[in-house]
């Protein structure tokens, strides 16, 4: 049975003395009122969660305001660093994408329902397409609609204005000898290349909206390759295995230019405090081939 919602809003005085009798240590009550006034309660307490007692709201003992928001902080730098290396990754989908089809198919191929996996999704993923595309202010697109007859871009053009969301849709729905041409060039087999990009835009999607991420059990999960001792044994629905997908298709396409490697171990070095086990790191991480 449903309950009528009667909790009263809080001031931020009173948000701290909440605190406090949940046994959260806070020394200096104006630093935790001051963060507490930039950083909404609701956002702060999915990271209190993980120092409170199971089946109450009262938190470890010897737990501090101030490890709570290292931890937060250290959840929005991990964020900054996915995001920066996702940028890379999806720059590169998008000229592999559209130059695959705009050299097999022709400029408008992705309009082709024939070379779809799917008609159901060929519908969907169209309309998406032209939606992303309608809503762009980018000058060239109002240029070409005023230059010339159709109702489409030309798939050079089309893949720098759709979402994320709809490039991976988009290349989840050809036909699997388009999508082998595009897969093989880094070395995965075509579904596992649709899984992860699936998985990389919702992951994509949490650092975008800020929430978060490093202990969160991954809704859509990457598929995990067969016979890739870089992945045998780890979690799927932790971070540590999203982290690994993104080394490896960095590695695949950007060479040395980012050392992503670097950031994660930098993070970790400045947080050390952080239980990496949470995240899904397995012991021997940095001795997989990828992390080397």
């Amino acid at each position: 049975m449903k309950r009528t919602y009667n909790k009263t809003p809080l001031t931020f005085e009173e948000q701290v003395e909440l605190l406090k009798s949940r046994n959260l240590a806070i020394v200096n009550p104006e630093y935790a009122k001051s963060k507490l006034a930039h950083i909404n309660y609701y956002r702060i307490s999915a990271y209190l969660r993980h120092f409170q007692q199971d089946d109450t709201h009262q938190f470890i003992e010897g737990t501090s305001f101030t490890q709570v928001i290292r931890l937060y902080y250290f959840d929005k730098k991990l964020r900054s660093i996915i995001f920066y290396a996702m940028e890379k990754i999806e720059v590169y989908m998008r000229t592999v994408l559209a130059y695959h089809i705009a050299d097999n198919h022709g400029a408008f191929g992705y309009a082709d329902r024939t070379i779809m996996h799917s008609i159901h999704n060929y519908e969907q993923i169209l309309k998406s397409i032209q939606a992303d595309v309608s809503r762009s202010k980018e000058v060239f697109v109002k240029h070409f609609f005023e230059t010339y007859n159709g109702e489409y871009l030309p798939v050079w053009a089309m893949v720098e204005v759709i979402s994320f969301n709809t490039l991976s849709r988009l290349y989840g729905n050809l036909k699997e000898e388009d999508q082998r041409k595009i897969s093989h060039e880094i070395g995965l087999k075509p579904v596992v290349l649709a899984r992860w990009l699936h998985s990389l835009t919702y992951v994509r999607n949490i650092c975008a909206h800020h929430s978060r991420l490093w202990n969160k059990m991954l809704a859509v999960r990457p598929i995990v390759p067969r016979g890739d001792k870089n992945f045998k044994d780890l979690n799927n629905t932790k971070i540590f295995f999203v982290l690994s997908v993104i080394r490896y298709l960095l590695e695949k396409i950007d060479g040395d230019e980012y050392d992503f490697k670097a950031e994660i171990k930098e993070l970790l070095a400045m947080y050390p405090e952080v239980p990496i086990f949470n995240m899904g790191f397995p012991e021997n991480w940095e001795e997989r081939m990828i992390w080397r």
